[in-house]
């Protein structure tokens, strides 16, 4: 008698076990899907500001080169304007692959979309590292030869602008991208094997 209540009790100590073992599974599984909703929200925010941004300052682009009387002008505005609409079109290309991010599909359909935007920012970091320099060069040029008279102020601006451009550039991709991409990556990764063991 004394052995089949014994038995009652390791069965339903047991269970209780399994069930609590369970729901904590259950809520890390929450906190890791919350936490990388979070991250997913503020990269999609953050591309939406950077892309209606752009388009604001292209007309403000168009208006300058219109005014623009100097060589550097004639040829600098375009190619930032070029450089603005680039940024647009990505921006707008994120946000198409980034709104397929659904955290109620597999995990490895999401890893495998993430992935390719993560490859596809560090791609536009290498055109945008490689765009600045070149246009730091042309102005260069531009301001050493006799065609262009342009004032040292506005040479030194120019310059500045771009080294600031430069280090936007490389916070914009280390804290905002990177930080946020690792999160949402780590938390699919946890939630995989979490999932495994599940099976198990």
């Amino acid at each position: 008698m004394e052995l089949e209540k014994l038995k009652e009790i390791w069965t339903s100590l047991d269970n209780r076990m399994q069930q609590q073992e369970g729901l904590k599974t259950v809520i890390i599984k929450e906190m890791l899907l919350n936490k990388s909703d979070k991250a997913l929200s503020r990269l999609i925010n953050y591309i939406y500001f950077g892309v209606i941004s752009g388009i604001v300052f292209l007309p403000v682009l168009i208006w300058g080169w219109t005014l623009s009387s100097t060589a550097m002008s004639r040829i600098v505005v375009p190619i930032v304007f070029l450089f603005f609409l680039l940024y647009i079109i990505t921006g707008v290309i994120q946000l198409l692959k980034l709104h397929k991010v659904n955290f109620s599909n597999s995990i490895k359909e999401n890893n495998r979309i993430v992935n390719k935007i993560v490859l596809f920012n560090k791609w536009i970091l290498i055109i945008t590292n490689i765009t600045g320099l070149l246009l730091f060069i042309l102005m260069i040029i531009i301001a050493l030869t006799s065609i262009s008279n342009v004032e040292p102020w506005k040479m030194c601006a120019l310059i500045a602008g771009l080294f600031i451009g430069a280090i936007g550039a490389m916070w914009e991709y280390k804290r905002v991208y990177r930080r946020n991409f690792d999160t949402i990556l780590n938390s699919l990764e946890e939630l995989k094997e979490l999932e495994e063991s599940d099976e198990k």
